[in-house]
């Protein structure tokens, strides 16, 4: 009688330990399974990605001083894989770099974006920079403005910086004393000139 005790508690102590080790293991799985998915890489935008913008508002350049700051739309969804990572109408804070206004010389207005607007928070990133400059009458000498490689214009579009600015990214005129100003709806590009890890999803 006490050998069929004795073996039935062993049988017992040894299914419970089996049922122990596998709910301990199963549960080492899950955490590691969990794990896993944690330290899944964030996408990441290479350097050249193509930012589309969208003024929603008249940009005045004599409005604003470098280091100012203005927002403006994402006009098309950034996508990487056919997967949507920063949607379109998602908020996008631009940082003004240079705004000299000047009535006989040449005026000066650089931007760059600054960053996403992503629940509340700026994501930055770092862009590009875009320059509108106009003509300089200076010594009856014509000064072509700075838009070209490497520069740019700040926003392009037939309805651009007023008129004959950088229509397209072509070398644009403004005379002296003309004010650098982009209508609500006009759009422009900026790339990237760093990576973004988009870590935010």
């Amino acid at each position: 009688m006490k050998k069929v005790i004795t073996i039935c508690c062993c049988l017992a102590i040894s299914f419970l330990s089996s049922a122990f080790n596998y709910e301990t293991i199963s549960t080492i799985n899950s955490h590691t399974t969990l794990v896993q998915d944690e330290v899944k890489e964030s996408p990441e935008l290479p350097i050249g990605t193509i930012l589309f913008l969208k003024s929603t508002k008249a940009i005045v350049s004599k409005n604003f001083k470098a280091g100012d700051h203005f927002f403006v739309e994402l006009a098309k969804d950034v996508t990487s894989k056919g997967k949507v990572l920063i949607p379109k109408g998602t908020l996008v804070q631009m940082e003004v770099l240079v705004s000299e206004n000047k009535k006989r010389r040449s005026s000066t207005f650089a931007v760059t974006v600054g960053g996403f607007i992503i629940d509340n928070y700026l994501q930055q990133v770092k862009t590009e920079t875009k320059v509108i400059t106009t003509e300089d009458m200076a010594g009856n000498t014509v000064k072509k403005a700075a838009i070209g490689a490497g520069v740019g214009a700040a926003f392009d579009g037939s309805k651009g910086a007023g008129r004959g600015a950088a229509i397209g990214g072509a070398v644009g005129l403004l005379k002296p004393g003309q004010v650098i100003q982009f209508p609500a709806g006009t759009e422009a590009t900026f790339q990237l000139a760093l990576p973004l890890k988009v870590d935010w999803l």
